[in-house]
């Protein structure tokens, strides 16, 4: 496997976008409390919060990695890519609102055109194609954190 070719300016268009979502992401996690979460989170200064913030940045970095590597990108990969840049974000504006069931399906297509991204990336440059795993790991995390949002009340109402 070869370096692919990277368009610098292409590049940066990407990295910019990708890293704008991802500073979105950390900007609206920021008021994320739900119910029976709040064991769950670190504080703004602890070590672990500045790892996964940085760990986020890097992924998003990596995606935009992926855009640009390669030949140009077509319609439909740009539409796709556009898909995955807004997705996240409006599955955290759902989790904000409690609304974890319509999340799970957002999660869940986000995943969906996260594997389709991939493979058509990975047609054109393999490289490319397995930058996007670490995102899709982030996209899966996204659906069991909405399950368990969805579920979590249900189970304490329960008693459970």
């Amino acid at each position: 496997m070869t370096e692919p070719t990277i368009q610098r300016g292409n590049l940066w268009f990407w990295l910019v976008l990708s890293l704008a979502s991802a500073l979105g992401i950390v900007g609206l996690g920021l008021g994320l409390e739900p119910q029976g979460a709040a064991i769950l989170r670190a504080p703004l200064h602890s070590p672990a919060a500045g790892a996964f913030g940085f760990g986020l940045l890097l992924v998003w970095a990596a995606f935009a990695y992926a855009l640009s590597a390669g030949r140009a990108a077509g319609n439909r990969d740009l539409a796709l890519a556009a898909l995955n840049l807004g997705l996240p974000l409006l599955l955290m504006l759902l989790w904000l609102r409690d609304w974890n069931a319509l999340a799970l399906l957002v999660a869940a297509g986000w995943s969906a055109s996260l594997v389709v991204m991939g493979l058509r990336l990975f047609q054109r440059e393999a490289i490319a194609g397995l930058m996007v795993l670490p995102i899709l790991g982030t996209s899966l995390t996204g659906i069991m954190l909405s399950l368990t949002l969805w579920l979590l009340p249900a189970a304490q109402a329960a008693g459970l």
